[in-house]
């Protein structure tokens, strides 16, 4: 009997250890997520994954900042040509009420413990903010009009590179491909907001769409930006959001994710993205599952593997 175990132990060693390989090395520069159970997701602060699966950034208590990142460094790869510089994601955030907004950011660091919340976003302070050696680049969905920052109004979005003064931005809109003219968009509605960010190495272009979620892409985005990502991102860089709070409070959720270093993003299949109206008490524990729901088909997830691993290997000892 023990001889069986051992046998039943090693091959659990071995297939789930090569799994969690194979999926650790598959989703360095791709992947899709319908929700966040059992995403590879790191999060630091407020944030927190709700019993619906839903990113929860922050609630709604004063001056709170919180942060979630893919767990893996995405590998830019500058030393072959600005074409591997190119990458696409595309996500569906919601805020409700206005304070103070969410960024998707890519940054060499997911140490952010410096960072203020209010009107800095969770990215940066009063002495490091607009230092070229932050290496960052964040897009902002801002519901704060920031007179410091120069904003434009209370509800917009905006291309930063290592500050909060924008490079680029505007009014939150989209372009309605069947009137053939921009639509304003209220960020902080609650409202369900699907956004696309693409980088064009080889162009050096940077274009932000956005769209309400049940809209199809529009054929033309919302800012559009020519600048050379060299000059910003080091080879291996993390991707992730951050939201904050002051005074002016808010929640702020992401129920979805994709991301590719190479070609378009997956698309979503609305049907499986977890839905604001599902009862999410902020106090629930994070679900844990060793299964990943949040893809076509369940998958195990590499840190998981690493558990079970470890198991089979206790299980192993025991029996030997």
């Amino acid at each position: 009997m023990a001889i069986a175990y051992k046998s039943i132990a090693l091959s659990i060693i071995t297939q789930l250890c090569l799994v969690s390989c194979v999926l650790s090395q598959q989703n360095e520069t791709k992947f899709l997520y319908h929700g966040f159970f059992e995403a590879n997701l790191l999060k630091y602060g407020s944030s927190k994954i709700l019993p619906s699966g839903i990113l929860e950034l922050t609630n709604t208590s004063r001056r709170q900042m919180g942060q979630a990142f893919y767990g893996f460094p995405i590998p830019f790869n500058k030393t072959k040509s600005l074409n591997s510089l190119s990458f696409s994601t595309s996500f569906v955030f919601s805020i409700d009420a206005p304070g103070h907004g969410l960024t998707f950011l890519i940054s060499p660091s997911m140490d952010f413990t410096q960072a203020m919340p209010s009107q800095f976003l969770g990215l940066f302070n009063t002495s490091n903010n607009g230092n070229s050696t932050n290496r960052i680049l964040a897009v902002e969905f801002d519901t704060v009009k920031s007179n410091e920052f120069l904003d434009v109004d209370d509800n917009h979005v905006g291309i930063d590179v290592n500050g909060l003064v924008s490079v680029e931005s505007a009014p939150a809109s989209f372009f309605s491909n069947k009137q053939s003219k921009n639509i304003s968009l209220k960020l902080s509605s609650k409202d369900p907001i699907r956004a696309w960010i693409e980088y064009n190495g080889g162009e050096m272009l940077l274009n932000v769409t956005l769209a309400p979620l049940d809209i199809s892409k529009p054929k033309f985005p919302l800012l559009s930006r020519k600048m050379n990502l060299s000059e910003i991102f080091l080879e291996k860089m993390y991707v992730g959001f951050s939201a904050s709070t002051g005074n002016m409070t808010g929640n702020h959720f992401v129920t979805g994710w994709s991301f590719s270093r190479e070609g378009k993003t997956q698309d979503f299949d609305l049907t499986l993205l977890p839905s604001l109206s599902t009862p999410s008490p902020s106090d629930f524990d994070d679900f844990d599952p060793i299964l990943d729901p949040s893809t076509d088909s369940a998958t195990l997830n590499p840190y998981r593997t690493k558990r079970i691993c470890t198991l089979a290997i206790i299980i192993f000892m025991i029996c030997n």
